[in-house]
């Protein structure tokens, strides 16, 4: 691969990368003017997330149900480990 193909690969990815927002952790949750405002980022690079209550009222089931859902997936992960781990000390 050439250096002019890598620079266009690359370009594609970036561009595809910022078509996405991923939140690890929000540090701000405040509602007003029928706007649920969620703060995330760094302090000195905050960001803002920003949704019409009414759209997202009418979305919260499938939210919930789908959160719930890989919550106990990773639950039931964090379990099997500890398990596993203690089965190795018993021996």
């Amino acid at each position: 691969m050439t250096q002019k193909q890598r620079i266009e690969k690359l370009e594609k990815e970036l561009e595809q990368a910022k078509k996405h927002t991923y939140i690890y952790e929000s540090h701000t949750l405040q509602v007003w003017d029928g706007e649920l405002h969620i703060g995330y980022g760094d302090l000195e690079d905050e960001k803002w997330l920003v949704w019409n209550v009414e759209s997202l009222f009418k979305d919260l089931p499938f939210i919930v149900s789908q959160v719930k859902k890989e919550n106990d997936k990773q639950q039931n992960m964090y379990g099997d480990l500890l398990r596993d781990s203690l089965k190795e000390n018993e021996r």
